[in-house]
């Protein structure tokens, strides 16, 4: 049966990405079988020197980017109240005068995305927990590799399409559709069925996706309801090894974090997870 594909314009280093995973999570069990999710790349900071205050660099570019630092991380900040995924920015400095990018993110995931398909959403996830949770450096190739292993890939097969222009490649083909569908907001939705589409420009919600999955599909293709099963939890957890409680508070339809708590509880008891305690919140991680 054709699918919905949800093409996701966005960059591993965006919080407000983040947020929306929950969101993704809700799709992926209210839609199961017919939702496919597909990441562009688009580059959010290409040269942080574009995002500095003008004034600060006057007074030099290292003093620039620290000062740019402080302002992107009370962004990030601001964002947490979206979903309430876990934010940390203490001592943040994802930019300095060596790394004064974010598209080493981009091609990192391009890479993953061309010789290990099946691992990208999952490398993707863990890159932006280690940018935002974690809040390590992640602009560096040192950083990115340790992300690369932790997520069970090929250290040198990664850096291989990383470094020989294949992944450059085709991270410039994902710009050039960012770039002829005219976006300009990150981050954006192509949402497709068949050969309807329909491109939404804006950060949206669970029941805006459901709205127009129901138009695109002429309503052929509708929200099911979700087992709260340990067997379910279990599949779900292969595909989703590190997750929030409100990722899974949303996919399985609980009210709060502590029905979730007794959801997981079997599994926690048989130590077939455990909890990562991080700032402002928890994580699972399945063992």
């Amino acid at each position: 049966m054709d699918k919905v594909i949800i093409k996701t314009f966005t960059d591993p280093m965006m919080g407000l990405s983040y947020e929306c995973e929950p969101i993704f999570r809700k799709l992926e069990t209210h839609f199961e079988g017919n939702i496919k999710f597909e990441y562009i790349m688009s580059g959010l900071v290409k040269n942080v020197y574009d995002f500095v205050d003008k004034q600060d660099l006057k007074k030099g570019e290292d003093y620039a980017i620290k000062a740019y630092n402080k302002k992107l991380a009370k962004i990030y900040e601001s964002e947490e109240s979206i979903n309430n995924m876990p934010i940390n920015m203490i001592d943040f400095h994802l930019f300095d005068t060596e790394n004064t990018s974010s598209i080493p993110l981009n091609l990192a995931y391009k890479s993953v995305q061309i010789f290990e398909p099946d691992k990208a959403d999952l490398f993707l996830y863990n890159l932006r927990y280690a940018t935002i949770v974690d809040c390590r450096q992640t602009t560096k190739l040192d950083e990115i590799l340790k992300v690369v292993e932790q997520t069970g890939i090929n250290k040198d097969e990664f850096l291989k399409y990383y470094n020989d222009g294949t992944a450059e490649n085709k991270f410039m083909e994902d710009l050039m559709l960012y770039r002829q569908l005219g976006i300009y907001t990150l981050p954006s939705y192509l949402i497709q069925y068949q050969d309807n589409a329909m491109l939404i420009k804006s950060l949206i919600g669970y029941d805006s996706f459901v709205s127009t999955i129901k138009e695109i599909t002429k309503n052929k293709i509708q929200p099911k309801k979700v087992t709260q099963s340990a067997e379910e939890l279990s599949k779900f957890l292969n595909f989703h090894p590190l997750i929030s409680p409100i990722e899974i508070r949303e996919a399985f339809d609980f009210n709060n974090t502590n029905e979730v708590k007794e959801f997981i509880k079997p599994l926690f008891d048989n130590t077939k997870i455990e909890i990562v305690q991080v700032h402002n919140g928890w994580f699972i991680k399945k063992n």
